[in-house]
């Protein structure tokens, strides 16, 4: 990548040319003219500097576009060849979201430091839009996701499902007429539910009752307002929140119904302050999938990572 390149570059992630000039240690003059100079190359703006903060042109989108390209080749050629000389250094990076860095990722990568200590390791935490993002521009190898839809720009890789379960507070008087279809936290905890011969709660009968869900954007809160609708009824929502595991608390305290990963119940202690329920809706099983951008060079850190998971890199769900 040109130096003219990593100047334009800043300056659209820092949307500011004196920001990026601080970055740059270098003064804003200096970044200013070598933006124009290019500009005047290519025969019009890349930056709106009418704008606040400072915006990108159509063309300059474009631009910035090929200079990701070029970013990708240059990390995909470098890759290639540490892989030519050994797998025992490198660079690996995974994205996910907080629930799976601490209940999957966490164990997965103590067994790929182990078993290859010279290997760097980063890992990314955030939301579906901020680890997209990671993954288009490169700077994430790899998602351990559910909400990624399959499509052009990406390929995926079956990893796991999880089953979305329903939490209810125990002193609800609901609870008394759904003996049978009471789930223990162990039985919860373990999946033994996920046995054809136990039976799936009626949903419709906690309509009016008050539901604790997580914000829309996410896609479990997208896949229980359509359970929702699938069993005949809104769901009142006293709450919506940003992570599952305050849902979880805040449902424990008598609050009000939500819905949980059962495999949340594995980070937690045994409680009897909230019943369990399976839910038959096809919806409560997701599919959690390994996610890479397409055409990126795959490295070895990459392969290796990915066996330790099961996965063959010949099986991927486009």
């Amino acid at each position: 990548m040109t130096i003219e390149m990593e100047y334009i570059y800043l300056v659209y992630q820092e949307k500011s040319f004196s920001k990026a000039a601080k970055k740059l240690f270098v003064s804003q003059s200096a970044v200013s003219a070598m933006v124009k100079k290019m500009e005047g190359k290519l025969g019009c703006q890349i930056f709106d500097r009418s704008t606040i903060p400072l915006s990108v042109t159509k063309e300059g989108m474009y631009y910035i576009s090929c200079i990701e390209r070029f970013m990708t080749l240059e990390k995909d050629m470098d890759a290639y060849f540490k892989d030519v000389s050994d797998v025992k250094t490198g660079h690996l990076s995974v994205g996910s979201s907080s629930f799976f860095c601490a209940y999957l990722l966490a164990d997965l990568l103590k067994r790929f430091k182990k078993k290859y200590p010279g290997m760097h390791v980063e890992i990314h935490e955030g939301n579906i839009k901020e680890l997209k993002a990671g993954l288009m521009n490169g700077t994430i190898d790899f998602l351990l996701e559910t909400a990624i839809p399959a499509g052009e720009s990406v390929e995926r890789y079956l990893f796991d499902h999880e089953d979305i379960i329903l939490a209810v507070p125990a002193d609800y008087e609901v609870n008394k007429r759904l003996r049978e279809y009471n789930m223990t936290f162990q039985e919860a905890r373990d999946g033994v539910f996920r046995q054809a011969k136990f039976p799936a709660v009626d949903l419709s009968v906690f309509s009016g009752y008050p539901f604790i869900l997580l914000k829309p954007e996410n896609d479990i809160s997208a896949r229980s307002m359509e359970i929702c609708k699938n069993a005949g009824f809104i769901p009142t929502v006293e709450l919506y929140l940003d992570q599952i595991m305050t849902a979880f608390y805040v449902a424990k305290s008598g609050a009000g119904i939500t819905f949980i990963r059962n495999s949340l119940l594995s980070l937690i202690t045994d409680t009897d302050e909230l019943c369990y329920y399976k839910i038959g809706d096809p919806l409560a099983r997701r599919e959690i999938y390994v996610t890479c951008k397409k055409g990126r060079y795959k490295t070895k850190a990459i392969e290796v990572f990915l066996s330790l998971c099961g996965i063959s890199l010949e099986k991927n769900d486009v």
